[in-house]
């Protein structure tokens, strides 16, 4: 019995020529593990689609009321502020802390692109 055949490449052969677009439409997108933080853009937008004005929710959990539309934009709430608000959260929407929506904690188009 002959053994298979087996094509050589030659040293310097031509690279296989590939349209960016192929390429794009070809790649897999990659897969985000890691770190994640809360979404508060989402957790705010569900408080206030629950009934709250940004002034209700603001004096719900004891802060001024552009201190909440700052979150809303991307700043960080401190520890305890943001806990208020994760409460009010889940007593709005009726879900555990467990189910909170998250965000990769370094993406910030991902962030941001909701509008």
């Amino acid at each position: 019995m002959k053994p298979p055949v087996l094509e050589q490449i030659p040293l310097f052969a031509e690279p296989v020529r590939v349209s960016i677009a192929q390429h794009v439409l070809h790649t897999p997108a990659p897969v985000r593990s890691g770190p994640k933080r809360i979404d508060w853009f989402r957790v705010i937008t569900e408080v206030l689609r629950g009934g709250h004005s940004i002034q209700s929710a603001a004096d719900a959990i004891d802060v001024a009321r552009t201190t909440l539309i700052g979150w809303k934009q991307g700043a960080e709430p401190r520890y305890s502020e943001g806990e208020r608000l994760v409460l009010l959260w889940c007593q709005i929407s009726g879900e555990s802390r467990d189910k909170l929506p998250m965000v990769a904690a370094g993406d910030w188009w991902a962030y941001h692109a909701k509008a």
